[in-house]
């Protein structure tokens, strides 16, 4: 089932002739909205808008599994990139995890009325934040 919240951001993409996929969680319990970005920094970024409708209301998780491969031997200092670059940007968070990938993950308040609109917001902050933070990374993981 497509949820609620992925038909508004559908419409929101459609509305600005943006590319995208839905996939549709086996169960039917969640479903996102997949799409995919340049850099500024010549990098492409996959972003996810993972939804549930919940009791509590419209649930929005935006994800970016790949942000950044960490090389062997540098877990410490991708774990300090992470913190410094958590420290600095204000919405999106930096998290290390240990398949050796940073992800890039930013979430929508449920009581949010307007979905279509703030996930446009939502992915305009994250490509911003993705772009200004990847220095930290680089310097880190070099």
């Amino acid at each position: 089932m497509i949820t609620k919240t992925t038909k508004e951001i559908e419409a929101a993409f459609k509305a600005q002739n943006w590319s995208y996929n839905i996939d549709e969680h086996p169960n039917g319990s969640n479903s996102a909205l997949v799409t995919g970005f340049d850099l500024k920094s010549g990098r492409s970024l996959q972003i996810l808008f993972i939804s549930a409708d919940t009791e509590q209301g419209q649930d929005l998780a935006v994800r970016v599994f790949q942000y950044m491969t960490v090389p062997e031997g540098k877990a410490e200092a991708a774990l300090k990139a992470c913190n410094e670059a958590n420290e600095k940007f204000r919405f999106a968070k930096f998290v290390y995890n240990a398949s050796g990938n940073i992800y890039l993950e930013m979430d929508m308040p449920a009581e949010t009325k307007e979905v279509g609109p703030v996930a446009v917001e939502l992915l305009y902050r994250l490509l911003d934040i993705a772009d200004s933070a990847y220095p930290i990374f680089e310097k880190a993981l070099a």
